[in-house]
């Protein structure tokens, strides 16, 4: 339905509102005519055509005060309305007719004037023509150059209200303080200006690991051009961060997502001198695209564009995102030219952080000291291996400084090493005694305490606890593991439970692998992800790729690594020898801070002969064929030591049986119970659960079967249902067990007080 527009709603308003003042009886053409050039919009278009607009409402006026005296109202009549005359009334229907026509909704007052001009025996249309108006001139006049420039004046202010909805000026906010300069980076951002320089494809990429710096060094261009530390073609120029999740943000029709972005498009062309920031650009591809199928993305409009040079573009994006997406769109790719942003090095990290120190002292009113810098850096290069400076050691300056804040400290805020270590700790989810060096006690007495656990291999611990401390000394290789083991030895004489104590006396993960999971050689795939082209390939890195990278800092268990297939050891070689593990999807997990240990029972009954211990020669040769024909020399070369575990005699099995009667009694205790047992319950359990063989797990089946099974039952239903005591004794050669009630219990705890 047509209606009239706001303009000439307020046009007519004026026009009774000024024929009620005069006293007039009707609303003529000449009332219509002079509320119309009082209009600022109606005055705009004839300003445009040329007419004399003053002169005109100056004779309209007069016309109006002195020569229609004829329609003036008697005085004494009050409270009368103003009508329209019939000329009022066919100029506004045939408006509305041609408006309908035109297909527009509305009528203006540009409408009313053409229908206005056709009553040729009207003052107004006298005054009009009398100014130099001509009707078909007018109407071709409205048609074309003004409706353009109406449009054109309505497309630039969307584009700025997009420009400021969907993108956010750097400039601005570096002047606000907001951004804080880029220390460093010197050759990456003069690569950036030159790139920008170009007369053609003057877009650049920046490709880097995540937390390298890649916004931070366009915010850092920002800065300088504000600072004007920049070539001077670059000082007038304004960078502007594109936000994409803001242009997808609620575009649910078709084309809204296109509307948008050719509204920015236009709003930058207008302003000149504009470089665009794309950050994580990755998100280009498919963005705005109607379908699965559609091309109709982000990065395919924006081709053209950088094609011809009509935009600068600076975009960031990871390595992983940059081979999924850029390299297989080489369209796109040969637009831009690539910057590689490389990881820091210790130097520059503890540069940045200097550099940035002040802002993070400001904003938490906090001290930082310098040491604490350096630690940051040291530490997070350390046990921080999935991330990449500076922004890791920025983390834990952030979150040691956000610390203070959580307890609501207002002294002494002052970040130290010491805080440092103990953010460290929390983050990577060790214990921060170990971090903060502390546990030099714990480490002092972690082989007395491996052997009184693991019992009968004290030249295997010997070895393992100097490797050790060789590495909490900081004098390891870098880019190797702490340490690679292979433990030799036949069935259950403690190779797997050493490797389960030292992770628990270390306070670390213990990442085990049951290796006969990997008989077939595809089942490598299950450890470092299924080859291109194969299915899962896109879905994970394998499973040692992820335990690694979830706990770098882990004992990495390979149990009864003989039953695997033997290209498995292949894939040990890259850790042994550089401390990393490369997935099929080229992801790479840290292992410098962990323990590998390989478990085997190659060469078992040639390990029986030997004496129990560290058994090597400077050759590499360790006197086992079996052992030399599984393995390659190239991995038996990458080895630190390879450890032989020897056969258990009568006295490490007493001790053993010790062990398990001990885990037996805390059992007990959580359900008050008290355990005794007889030296001939313990030397029957030695002679009748003992295999030399098999070694101490018989024993663990033998108690399973002669003491827990027939407690299981006095616990629930005998005696001992409310606690007491259990005499374990032997009496005709076979186990038995004495139950007796609390009762008895509470009078011989009496008679002991006492």
């Amino acid at each position: 339905m047509v209606e009239p527009s706001d303009e000439l709603q307020v046009v007519f308003e004026k026009a009774i509102k000024d024929a009620k003042k005069l006293r007039h009886e009707y609303v003529t053409l000449e009332h219509l005519f002079f509320a119309m050039l009082c209009s600022d919009n109606f005055v705009k278009v004839l300003d445009g055509y040329g007419c004399k607009v003053d002169s005109m409402k100056e004779e309209l006026n007069e016309h109006l005060q002195n020569k229609i005296d004829e329609i003036k109202v008697a005085d004494e009549v009050k409270n009368y309305k103003p009508k329209k005359t019939q000329t009022v009334e066919r100029v506004m229907n045939r408006a509305f007719t041609q408006t309908l026509f035109s297909g527009r909704a509305h009528i203006d007052t540009t409408d009313v004037f053409l229908s206005l001009l056709n009553e040729t025996k009207s003052f107004s249309t006298y005054l009009a023509t009398k100014s130099g108006v001509e009707k078909d001139k007018f109407s071709e006049y409205i048609n074309h150059e003004y409706i353009t420039t109406l449009e054109d004046e309505e497309l630039a202010g969307h584009a700025q209200r997009a420009l400021k909805a969907f993108t956010t000026n750097l400039n601005a906010q570096v002047e606000s303080g907001a951004i804080d300069p880029v220390i460093g980076r010197t050759d990456e951002l003069e690569t950036i200006c030159l790139s920008l320089g170009r007369r053609s494809k003057n877009n650049v990429l920046l490709v880097g690991d995540p937390g390298v710096g890649k916004t931070a060094i366009a915010e850092g261009l920002a800065y300088r051009i504000v600072n004007k530390e920049v070539p001077k073609f670059l000082e007038p120029y304004s960078v502007y961060n594109l936000d994409i999740g803001a242009m997808l943000a609620g575009s649910k029709y078709r084309g809204d997502f296109e509307e948008r972005f050719k509204l920015v498009m236009a709003a930058i062309k207008k302003q000149g001198k504009t470089i665009v920031f794309i950050d994580e650009a990755h998100m280009m591809n498919g963005a705005g695209a109607g379908g699965a199928n559609s091309s109709n993305d982000l990065a395919n409009m924006l081709k053209p564009a950088l094609g011809k040079g009509d935009i600068k573009v600076v975009a960031s994006t990871t390595w992983e995102e940059y081979r999924k997406y850029f390299e297989k769109d080489r369209a796109l790719m040969r637009r831009f030219q690539r910057v590689t942003i490389d990881e820091p090095d210790k130097k520059t990290a503890t540069d940045i952080l200097q550099g940035i120190k002040k802002y993070y002292e400001e904003f938490h009113k906090t001290t930082i000291t310098q040491e604490a810098i350096e630690e940051s850096v040291k530490l997070s290069v350390k046990y921080m291996t999935d991330k990449k400076l500076p922004d890791k050691a920025i983390d834990l300056i952030d979150l040691a400084c956000s610390r203070f804040k959580v307890k609501n400290q207002e002294e002494n805020k002052i970040v130290t090493p010491e805080e440092i270590k103990f953010e460290l700790a929390k983050f990577v989810n060790l214990p921060p005694e170990q971090i903060q060096q502390k546990e030099t006690n714990n480490l002092a007495q972690l082989n007395k305490n491996l052997k009184l656990n693991v019992y009968g291999q004290d030249n295997a611990i010997d070895e393992i606890v100097d490797k050790i401390l060789v590495a909490q000394a900081g004098l390891k290789s870098e880019d190797k593991p702490i340490g690679s083991f292979v433990f030799m030895g036949p069935t259950g004489v403690g190779k797997t439970e050493l490797a389960k104590q030292l992770a628990k006396h270390l306070s670390i993960e213990l990442a085990r692998f049951d290796m006969s999971e990997y008989q077939e050689k595809h089942s490598i795939s299950k450890l470092i992800g299924s080859p291109p082209g194969y299915v899962g390939h896109d879905e994970h890195s394998g499973q040692l790729i992820n335990k690694l990278q979830e706990y770098p800092n882990c004992v990495l268990l390979l149990d009864e690594v003989e039953k695997a297939h033997p290209d498995i050891s292949q894939i040990l070689l890259q850790l042994m020898d550089n401390g990393k593990v490369t997935g099929s999807d080229g992801k790479e997990a840290d292992a410098r801070n962990c323990i590998l240990i390989l478990t085997t029972n190659l060469g078992a009954e040639q390990a029986e002969k030997n004496s129990i211990g560290f058994s090597h020669d400077s050759e590499g040769d360790y006197g086992d064929e079996e052992f030399k024909r599984f393995f390659a020399p190239e991995f038996r070369n990458r080895l630190d030591g390879v450890v032989t575990f020897g056969k258990l005699d009568h006295n490490i099995m007493l001790k053993i049986v010790g062990k398990f009667l001990l885990e037996l009694r805390q059992m007990l205790d959580e359900k008050n119970v008290v355990c005794e047992i007889t030296d001939p319950a313990l030397d029957h359990l030695v002679e009748n659960g003992f295999d030399s063989k098999m070694g101490a797990r018989p024993m663990q089946r033998y108690i399973d079967k002669h003491i827990k099974r027939p407690l299981s039952k006095i616990l629930l239903f005998g005696d001992l249902r409310d606690g007491g005591v259990l005499k374990i004794d032997v009496k005709d050669g076979e186990i038995i067990l004495k139950p007796e009630t609390q009762k008895v219990k509470n009078e011989v705890a009496e008679v002991t007080n006492n």
